[in-house]
């Protein structure tokens, strides 16, 4: 009787210390008292996408945008399914609207997505798409075609381990460098390579090749320097270096295209990077989402920022709300050539344009 109890407490001490274990690290999330919101004299704010009460009727949560090398602006969203829906889009996810007339001139990605997320186009305007839920990384033609799929499929296992780890930090999963696990974004060097920020279950950003060979990682849950809580949103600049939105942990995170830690930005006028996209002038723009979707700090703000290559913020703008200028938890941000700003904003189901005057 004595013995068998012994055994009880040696199993009960054991699987005390393998909780521990595993749950050592993590990374709380960040809060910042909301900045004062602001209106910019700079940007004449107009709703691009829905406009007819037809397009209204299948327009679901904002997801991405991205800008051509024609200047045509490219909008995806959910349609009649919304983040983390497992049944494919019976709808066009994606809106091509003409740069110059402002119109639609294409509509693709029908039975496609099951819930899309990120958002780029490369320098040869092919389209790249990831998909939270299908755990891949996909390839399109500017009309369409599918070209490349990136990502290993799912072992039986895989989705019950990842959940165990979403409270187990360090419980082992046995995920492989080439297998996404809620892919947020991508972006796209000149010789074919890209990095994702994968995510919601992942803590990393990841580079591969052209031909989508692993190259390397920065897989670190936390808060410190090179380490993430949540990669939400990644571009790039002309010298290849990475800006990436670490959306929990309320900043942003640049690296040199090898994967180096060179500074973070975590300023309270900044909030909360949702979205990050750098523009030809080399200023890097930023979409801050707040904290509607988190369980408390309120509504947090939701703006807009510019900011230089040092930081520091030159332009910030937006408030809470519905109305043409505008925002509800900005998820995307996106500029053209000529300084204009394009937003993909979730909850308002829209794509807003903030023209430079």
């Amino acid at each position: 009787m004595r013995k068998s109890l012994y055994i009880l407490i040696g199993i009960i001490v054991l699987l005390g210390a393998l909780i521990a274990w595993f749950s050592r690290g993590g990374s709380d999330t960040v809060y910042k008292e909301a900045p004062v919101s602001k209106q910019s004299a700079a940007y004449e704010p107009e709703v691009l996408w829905p406009k007819s009460d037809e397009d209204k009727k299948i327009a679901g949560e904002a997801s991405g945008v991205a800008v051509s090398s024609k200047g045509d602006i490219y909008y995806l969203h959910r349609g009649s399914s919304e983040y983390g829906g497992e049944s494919l889009i019976k709808e066009p996810a994606l809106i091509v609207i003409d740069g110059d007339t402002k119109k639609v001139k294409a509509r693709w990605g029908k039975n496609i997505f099951a819930s899309p997320h990120g958002l780029e186009i490369d320098h040869e305007d092919n389209v790249w798409i990831t998909d939270i839920i299908q755990n891949k990384v996909y390839k399109f033609t500017a009309d369409g075609r599918l070209q490349a799929t990136f990502g290993d499929d799912y072992p039986f296992y895989m989705e019950p381990a990842l959940r165990i780890r979403n409270v187990l930090h360090n419980f082992p999963t046995g995920i492989t460098k080439y297998t996404f696990a809620r892919p947020t974004d991508v972006t796209v060097m000149n010789d074919g390579s890209f990095v994702v920020s994968d995510g919601y279950r992942n803590r990393r950003i990841v580079k591969f090749g052209a031909n989508g060979q692993f190259l390397w990682e920065k897989n670190n849950l936390g808060d410190r320097p090179g380490e993430f809580n949540l990669p939400h949103g990644i571009s790039h600049d002309q010298k290849g270096n990475l800006y990436v939105a670490d959306r929990n942990n309320a900043r942003i995170q640049v690296f040199s295209q090898d994967g180096e830690f060179l500074n973070e930005w975590g300023q309270q006028e900044l909030g909360r990077p949702f979205g990050v996209e750098v523009g030809d002038n080399g200023n890097v723009y930023v979409a801050d989402g707040g904290n509607a979707l988190y369980p408390k700090g309120g509504i947090g703000s939701h703006q807009i920022l510019v900011v230089n290559q040092s930081g520091k913020i030159i332009n910030r703008f937006g408030s809470w709300g519905s109305k043409d200028g505008e925002l509800k938890i900005p998820h995307d941000i996106a500029v053209n050539q000529e300084g204009d700003i394009f937003v993909a904003e979730l909850e308002n189901h829209r794509l807003q344009m903030y023209k430079e005057k």
